[in-house]
């Protein structure tokens, strides 16, 4: 699943996500990403790809997308 970080601030900063993808079948799994190490400048974006797996599940046609946490955390200078 692609996913695309953008900082819309006005200093450095890093992000932490959390993705919950659900569907049919029951369905449901839990990602994080971080930017690690990146403090994304102003305007720039941090595009990445998730892998997202629920054992014995099989992976929705359709799946439900939402963000459950984000955290951003400015560079201290």
């Amino acid at each position: 699943m692609p996913l695309s970080i953008t900082n819309s601030g006005k200093e450095r900063a890093f992000y932490q996500v959390e993705v919950r993808i659900t569907g049919p079948g029951g369905f449901d799994a839990t990602v994080r990403v971080d930017t690690g190490a990146v403090a994304l400048y102003p305007g720039t974006s941090w595009p990445t790809e998730l892998t997202v797996k629920d054992p014995g599940k099989p992976l929705p046609d359709n799946p439900v997308v939402s963000i459950v946490k984000s955290n951003k955390r400015e560079l201290q200078s």
